[in-house]
């Protein structure tokens, strides 16, 4: 009798029943790296928005901790306008009643009052009533001569550069080594760019508000809480400010409270999620209220 040859490969009826159990496995499969890349856009999207909101704290903080309450100009629900300080010079002279000579105090770099310009302004400290430093907006900057003279600007004593700064109005009569404050309008605020809100930050220059710069977002839209800012006194009391609020009302202002809010992505299925921060800013205190 002939003997069977043995059979290779599979039959009809084995690969009937192996495809179907073959596509359940991929399916399993494909569903699993879906969920696995689904959990990591969420966490990815978590890390991102608290990047976000922590870079946002940081450059506020940077900008509005050296300041004290007389530098804010207007505090509203989507706008921080203030004057931040660019540096410190110290008078040398007074040539006429338009321009001053200045330089920077001893030991202090001097490479930024180059890039003072037009619209700045600098406040001299008057040691006299009412006790409230003008302020002089800068017209033109220009080197001056290193001349002989006495303290800060002595020759011998600052290796210095010296400034000539000229104003559209007259300075006052100051004694030399005055100090004076040179500062710049600045302001966040949430603006809108496309169908996105942001926080962004502007300068102000001679000729109005410069292109305004993205800081962190996309945030949530101002009717749902993108952004707030409140400007409070020692207690934790609410102060107004506005344009035109006085220096004497803005003296007791000790703290400026951000919060921002962002939308986060989520795992399909899931309601929208919203992660928030809140910031509280202490500033310089002018003054204290006694109640």
């Amino acid at each position: 009798m002939r003997s069977r040859a043995p059979r290779r490969g599979a039959t009809l009826v084995e690969l009937l029943v192996s495809l179907p159990l073959a596509m359940l496995a991929a399916v399993a499969a494909a569903v699993l790296l879906a969920r696995q890349a689904n959990t990591s856009r969420v966490q990815s999207s978590a890390l991102a928005t608290t990047r976000e909101l922590r870079h946002a704290a940081q450059a506020l903080a940077a900008d509005i901790e050296p300041l004290s309450g007389r530098h804010l100009t207007v505090v509203s629900d989507t706008l921080l306008q203030f004057r931040e300080q660019l540096g410190v010079l110290a008078l040398c002279d007074v040539p006429d009643a338009y321009a001053v000579i200045v330089a920077t105090p001893y030991g202090s770099g001097d490479s930024w009052v180059g890039a003072l310009r037009p619209g700045d302004a600098l406040r001299v400290w008057v040691p006299a009533p009412p006790m409230r430093p003008p302020v002089e907006r800068v017209r033109t900057l220009s080197s001056a001569p290193r001349t002989s003279g006495t303290g800060v600007c002595a020759t011998n004593a600052s290796p210095t550069r010296r400034w000539r700064l000229t104003f559209a109005d007259s300075v006052p009569r100051v004694a030399a080594g005055t100090p004076i404050s040179a500062h710049r309008d600045a302001r966040y605020r949430l603006y809108r760019s496309g169908t996105a809100w942001w926080l962004g930050r502007q300068s102000r220059e001679a000729s109005g508000w410069e292109t305004i710069q993205p800081v962190a977002g996309p945030l949530r839209t101002p009717s749902n809480g993108g952004m707030s800012i409140e400007a409070r006194d020692a207690r934790g009391v609410v102060v107004r400010v506005e344009t035109g609020t006085p220096d004497s009302t803005r003296a007791y202002i000790a703290q400026i409270r951000v919060a921002l809010s962002m939308p986060r992505r989520t795992a399909a299925g899931q309601g929208p999620r919203v992660d928030s921060a809140v910031t509280v800013i202490p500033l310089r205190a002018d003054a204290f209220r006694h109640h």
